[in-house]
C-alpha cells in the first residue's frame, strides 16, 4: 500500500474529519436529495472470521513459548500478523489507514472477515477482530518492572468507532485458562496515536505461557436508510507493541529511528501507465525526486545514512543512490529527497515492473524492519490514479440519482484501443450495493473542459466482488473503441442505491472526477482517487505470470549484517529453488549462489 509524503498526509488529515462529517450528513438526507457520498468500506483485509470456541482461538500457529523482549511494530512485509509472534490472523497489517504513525506500519482491527463480509449485523456493539500473542515466558516471580506498552489510534483514515464501540486488552492466566480484561477504551473521532503502559504483575501472569490479546467491538451505523451504506466500520490502528522487563510507565520514549511513510511512485500524474505509452511520455512523466519521511523517536540525537535503490525487475538492472549521513535531533522528523538519474531507456515489452526501495543505516540497537520501505512501480496495460487500496467507498445515492452518472478523466499519451476497465467495488451487508449499472465512455468537451458526448454504454453490468484484499474485477467492452488524448470512463446508475466504488484517500485526483445528477457536470467535493483503471492495448487475455520479484513473505535480516544474512523462504525444499545475488553500492556482484534459504555467510564482505 502506498503513502505520499508527510506534508500531503497532514493536509489530508486536516481535511478528513470535515469530509467524513459531510458524508454522514449527506447519507442521512439522501432520501430527499440525491448526493455524492463517502461511506466506510468493506473488503479491507485477509483476516479470518472470529470463531466461537476459546480453544480454537488459542491455537498456536507457529513457534514455541517466546522469550522477552516481545516487539512488533507491524512494519515487516505482508498483510497478516507475523506467525512467529501472533497466533491468529484477524488483524490487517497495513500502512494505509494510519495517520502520523510512530513507525511505518500498523495492525488494524475493524468489522469485516476475510472476504470483506461484515462480522456484525446489528447496531448494537458486537465482538469483531482479535490480535492474540503466542505464549510468552514470563517466569519472573515477584518482579514489578514488567510492562506491556503499545500505541493506539481510533479512526485514522477509516471510520471513527462510536462511543459504544471499544478496543480492549486481555491478559491470559495459564493456570485457570481464563482471559481477564485489563484495559479498554471507548470509541471516538481521533487521528492521534496515544501510548498505553500496562503493568504485568502478580502470580497469575508472571509464569511461562502468559499471553495477551487485543480485541474490538464494532456496530453498524445508526442510520439504516440505505442498506448499501452498511460497509466496514469502526477502525482501530495499533502500533509498536512492546513487552519486556526493566521498564516503567515513565519510560515513554521509543528508542528507534524509523521510516514513517511509504514511498511514492515514479510518475507525476499517475500511479501507473501502460509501458508502450511510457516510452512516449517518460521524459515529462518521471519525477526528478523521490522523498522519504523518517523520524528519530529516541531521546538522543542519532546518526542516519539514507539510501535509495531502483531495480528494473524485467531486465534486472539496478542502481543505488545515497544522500549521505546526517545527525537527526531527538524527537524530530525529516524528509529526504533523492535526486536520481536511472536510465529508463524504454525498450520493447508488453509490461515492466520496477522495485523502488529506500533504507536507513542506523545503530544496531534499532528494530530493523522499519528501516526499509519499498514499493513496486507497475507498467502494465492500464492507467491508474489510485494506489490499489480503498479507505472508503464512493457513490451517488438518494432520490434523483436514477440515471445519475460519474465520469473519470484520463489522458492517453498515444492512440490506442480501449478494451475495458478494471473496477474495485466494496462489499456491503448482504451485498446490498449489487445493483445493475451502465459502464460508459465519454468524449472530451474541449470547450467546457468536461465530459462530452456519450461514446459507449455497456448495459446489464453489476458489481462483482473478489475474494482477496482490494481485488479488481475486469469488465471487457463488446465494442472496439479507439482513444487518444482526453477521454472519460465511468458509470450511469439505474437505482437510488450507491454502487460503493473503492476510493483511495492517499492519492488526490479530485480534479479528474465529475458527477452529474441531471443538470450539469460538477467536480467531486471529495479529495482522493476512484479505483477505476481503463485497460488499453492488445485484446484482453487471461492473466499470465507477472515478472518475477521477491514476494512479501520472503524475509531477509538483519539489516545491516556483519557476519550472516538470514533468508527465510516459505515453501522451498530442494537445492536451487532460489538464486541469490549480492551487489555492492557500485552495482558489482560480490556474491552469488543458489539457495533454499537459511544463513548466508557475508563475513568476508566489507
Amino acid at each position: 500500500m502506498i503513502r505520499p509524503g508527510s506534508g500531503y498526509r497532514n493536509e489530508m488529515n486536516n481535511r478528513f474529519a470535515t469530509y467524513l462529517a459531510v458524508a454522514c450528513i449527506l447519507s442521512c438526507t439522501a432520501g430527499v436529495y440525491g448526493q455524492e457520498v463517502l461511506i466506510p468500506l468493506a473488503g479491507l483485509h485477509s483476516g479470518q472470521l472470529p470463531v466461537q470456541h476459546e480453544d480454537q482461538r488459542l491455537k498456536v500457529t507457529g513457534g514455541d513459548t517466546l522469550e522477552l523482549p516481545f516487539l512488533d511494530d507491524f512494519s515487516s512485509p505482508g498483510t497478516l500478523p507475523d506467525p512467529k509472534l501472533w497466533s491468529d490472523t484477524y488483524a490487517y497489517k497495513n500502512n494505509s489507514y494510519d495517520v502520523n504513525p510512530v513507525t511505518i506500519g500498523v495492525a488494524t482491527l475493524d468489522a469485516v472477515d476475510a472476504e470483506g463480509r461484515l462480522n456484525i449485523i446489528s447496531q448494537e456493539p458486537s465482538p469483531s477482530d482479535y490480535l492474540t500473542s503466542l505464549p510468552i515466558n514470563l517466569n519472573f516471580p515477584g518482579r514489578n518492572d514488567v510492562y506491556l506498552s503499545f500505541f493506539y489510534q481510533p479512526q485514522g483514515l477509516g471510520d471513527d468507532p462510536e462511543t459504544g464501540d471499544s478496543l480492549l486488552v486481555d491478559f491470559y492466566d495459564p493456570a485457570s485458562r481464563q482471559w481477564n480484561n485489563v484495559w479498554s477504551e471507548a470509541g471516538s473521532e481521533s487521528t492521534d496515536f496515544r501510548q498505553v503502559f500496562l503493568p504485568v504483575n502478580g502470580p497469575d501472569y508472571l509464569v511461562r505461557g502468559f499471553r495477551f490479546r487485543f480485541r474490538n467491538y464494532a456496530s453498524l451505523p445508526g442510520s439504516q436508510s440505505f442498506p448499501s451504506n452498511n460497509g466496514n466500520v469502526d477502525q482501530w490502528n495499533i502500533d509498536y507493541v512492546f513487552l519486556d522487563t526493566a521498564r516503567s510507565a515513565s519510560m515513554t520514549a521509543v528508542n528507534d529511528v524509523a521510516m514513517v511513510s511509504s514511498l511514492g511512485g515514479l510518475l507525476i500524474d499517475y500511479e501507473s501507465i501502460p509501458w508502450p505509452h511510457f516510452k512516449r511520455a517518460y521524459q515529462r512523466q518521471i519525477k526528478s525526486k523521490i522523498p522519504i519521511v523518517y523520524r528519530n523517536n529516541d531521546t538522543t540525537d542519532r546518526n542516519v545514512t539514507r539510501f535509495l535503490e531502483i531495480t528494473d525487475l524485467t531486465n534486472f538492472h539496478q542502481e543505488t543512490y545515497s544522500e549521505g549521513a546526517i545527525n537527526l535531533p531527538a524527537g524530530s522528523q525529516d524528509t529526504c529527497e533523492f535526486l536520481y538519474n536511472f536510465p529508463f531507456n524504454p525498450y520493447e515489452a508488453d509490461s515492466v515492473l520496477f522495485r523502488i526501495r529506500s533504507y536507513l543505516v542506523t545503530d544496531k540497537l534499532d528494530y530493523k524492519w522499519n528501516d526499509t520501505v519499498s514499493r513496486y512501480q507497475e507498467f502494465y496495460n492500464y492507467y491508474a490514479y489510485d494506489d490499489g487500496s480503498a479507505e472508503v467507498g464512493y457513490g451517488l445515492q438518494g432520490e434523483g440519482t436514477i440515471d445519475a452518472r460519474v465520469a473519470y478523466h484520463f489522458n492517453s499519451f498515444e492512440e490506442d484501443t480501449l478494451r475495458g476497465v478494471k473496477l474495485h467495488f466494496n462489499r456491503t451487508l448482504n451485498d446490498a450495493s449489487r445493483d445493475y449499472f451502465k459502464l460508459c465512455v465519454w468524449a472530451y468537451d474541449a470547450v467546457n473542459k468536461k465530459p462530452g458526448i456519450l461514446r459507449y454504454s455497456l448495459q446489464g453490468v453489476r458489481p462483482e466482488y473478489g475474494n482477496d484484499l482490494n481485488e479488481y474485477e475486469t469488465y471487457e467492452f463488446d465494442t472496439v473503441l479507439t482513444v487518444k488524448d482526453d477521454f472519460y470512463v465511468g458509470w450511469i446508475k439505474t437505482t437510488t442505491n450507491m454502487l460503493n466504488v473503492g476510493f483511495d484517500r492517499n492519492n488526490d485526483s479530485r480534479g479528474q472526477i465529475y458527477y452529474n445528477l441531471g443538470q450539469e457536470w460538477t467536480h467531486t467535493s471529495f479529495h482522493g482517487s476512484l479505483m477505476i483503471r481503463p485497460l488499453l492495448g492488445k485484446r484482453l487475455t487471461p492473466p499470465a505470470a507477472l515478472p518475477g520479484f521477491v514476494p512479501d513473505d520472503v524475509n531477509i535480516y538483519p539489516n545491516p549484517a556483519d557476519r550472516t544474512l538470514r533468508l527465510d523462504i516459505p515453501g522451498t525444499g530442494t537445492a536451487g529453488d532460489w538464486y541469490v545475488r549480492i551487489f555492492n553500492l557500485q552495482g558489482i556482484v560480490v556474491k552469488e549462489d543458489r539457495t533454499t534459504g537459511g544463513d548466508i555467510d557475508v563475513s568476508h564482505l566489507p
